[in-house]
């Protein structure tokens, strides 16, 4: 372990901080050209790969390029996240799971009246209701304030696919951007098995003082 905030050598002033644990989580450009790309996910599978002594096949590493190559573009141009961190323990033959940090900007009475945040509750047009399970939780953070919540839903992404997604959103004192931190999966125990992991993760992160 570095001493410090990790990685804010290496990127300068970030959006969003963070001092976890680096052995349980990676940092997620999202900007990189090809050659970065390509050297990041090489250096990145054959770790996970030793990690969870397992085979690096052709197949996995082509599902896990196209899912990053997706990824990165649908967090850096449709969801405009600020930072996006892997979670190391997931093994390769599972879809990663990625956590996006954003900062948003609230006026609202508390973190559970946001917009953005209650609409994660809000069942799915599409979805009947009885298909799908949310539960909110209160949620504190030795930076961000004890005016936040934790909430989980699951619902069908299709017949067969059962999405979970877990958000957790910090309502901070008025001029200040709130922090939303979110992700999902499409194994309901990985998210479960991670919960802890997830909890800890979302207890690290800060807003840098150079943001204020």
């Amino acid at each position: 372990m570095s001493e410090g905030p990790l990685w804010s050598a290496d990127l300068g002033v970030l959006h969003i901080d963070t001092d976890a644990n680096k052995g349980l989580w990676g940092y997620l450009w999202l900007q990189m050209d090809k050659k970065t790309f390509k050297d990041w996910l090489d250096a990145s599978l054959a770790d996970l790969a030793a990690a969870h002594d397992i085979e690096l096949t052709r197949k996995l590493r082509r599902f896990h390029k196209s899912f990053y190559e997706q990824t990165i573009v649908t967090l850096r141009d449709k969801l405009q996240a600020d930072e996006a961190f892997v979670y190391h323990p997931v093994p390769l033959t599972y879809m990663p799971l990625v956590m996006h940090a954003t900062r948003i900007h609230c006026e609202a009475r508390d973190a559970s009246s946001c917009e953005g945040i209650t609409a994660l509750t809000v069942p799915h047009p599409d979805i009947p209701e009885w298909q799908q399970r949310t539960g909110s939780f209160p949620f504190a953070s030795p930076h961000l304030g004890a005016d936040g919540v934790r909430v989980t839903r699951s619902y069908p992404a299709d017949s067969t696919i059962m999405m979970t997604s877990v958000t957790y959103h910090w309502h901070t004192p008025s001029g200040l951007p709130d922090v939303l931190l979110r992700g999902h999966h499409d194994d309901p125990e990985v998210i479960a098995a991670a919960m802890e992991a997830l909890d800890d993760f979302a207890r690290t992160l800060r807003i840098p003082e150079a943001a204020h």
